[in-house]
């Protein structure tokens, strides 16, 4: 079974079709291939593992 970390890592494949079609065919696609990168990075940050367990609960409001 792939983890989520990886599996948002294969979202870059997108990457080289979209960086192709915005050097040759219209520049606005250069947008696209910023959001690609936004959006994997976000999805690797999300499933990255958090130091301790991310359960610890302040008692405090």
């Amino acid at each position: 079974m792939v983890s989520p970390r990886t599996a948002s890592l294969v979202s870059l494949g997108a990457l080289p079709a979209m960086v192709s079609y915005a050097l040759l065919k219209d520049p606005i696609v250069g947008i696209s291939v910023l959001n690609v990168g936004i959006i994997a990075t976000a999805l690797y940050l999300i499933f990255t593992p958090v130091e301790g367990g991310g359960h610890d609960h302040s008692t405090h409001a």
